[in-house]
């Protein structure tokens, strides 16, 4: 399998993991003018692209994805609650193809890939993350959340790839300029991971099969990429984890990541 964050962060995001035969789309949170821009960036095929899971119905993760899944054709997975939200936002319309309902902790057989969602803690109407695994592989998509319940560290853990949250530095946060009211939902458990609780999480969950980990969803006005990356490594060290064998990769704004192969 082949992983790239197309896009990462407040102004829109999409991953794209890849298989010989056949690709899964994570959300599309830019113009599908924009995502076709970015993904001709990479080597990965459009063409291959025939299902999308949807995370929760925040523009940076939906804004495209009705155009999208129109023009691609695509099979749309999503939470019962999420999709009525994309039709009450006019995301969706009713003469779209039919979204296919998925159910916390329910597992899926989606063009070869298996495909298990799980409860995220965020201020959207039913958020969730998504396990993703083919060919004995295992990736986790594990953004947007306050915090890693227990229940969720058991059932992620493990991975051979994250995509992991590192959303803020709190002392850039509060120094921000941004409204009062903003960072304390940012700052709550149904807002975003700092870098600290991110690697932290990541420090709780990850094996020693855990070999690639993209730091995700970086906030431009509150974080910055190497502030993110250091935090990574000191709590890795401080939990006195062997990261020698761990690859860590940076994500953009409206830029692909790195390409990551499985």
């Amino acid at each position: 399998m082949k992983v790239c964050l197309l896009t990462s962060g407040s102004i829109g995001n999409v991953v794209v993991v890849e298989d010989k035969t056949e690709s899964i789309l994570i959300d599309c949170g830019v113009t599908f003018k924009k995502f076709s821009e970015l993904i001709s960036q990479t080597d990965l095929k459009v063409e291959k692209i025939k299902n999308i899971l949807i995370t929760h119905e925040h523009s940076d993760h939906i804004k495209g994805v009705g155009v999208t899944t129109r023009k691609l054709n695509l099979q749309m997975w999503a939470t019962e609650k999420t999709a009525n939200m994309m039709y009450e936002k006019g995301i969706l319309k009713e003469t779209d193809k039919k979204v296919e309902y998925v159910e916390k902790y329910q597992t899926y057989e989606i063009a070869g890939f298996k495909i298990t969602p799980f409860p995220l803690s965020h201020d959207a109407v039913d958020p969730v993350g998504y396990i993703i695994e083919r060919n004995g592989k295992k990736i986790v998509w594990l953004t947007d959340t306050g915090y890693v319940s227990k229940e969720v560290r058991s059932a992620v853990q493990g991975a051979h790839l994250y995509i992991m949250e590192m959303n803020h530095n709190v002392d850039m946060l509060l120094s921000s300029s941004r409204p009062w009211l903003l960072k304390q939902r940012i700052l709550s458990d149904f807002g975003h991971l700092s870098n600290e609780d991110g690697a932290y999480a990541f420090s709780q969950i990850m094996t020693n099969q855990t070999q690639h980990v993209f730091l995700a969803h970086i906030s431009k006005e509150a974080n910055l990429v190497e502030v993110a990356m250091k935090a990574m490594k000191d709590i890795l060290k401080q939990e006195n984890i062997d990261a020698s064998k761990l690859r860590i990769y940076e994500t953009y704004p409206l830029r692909p990541s790195r390409v990551v192969e499985l």
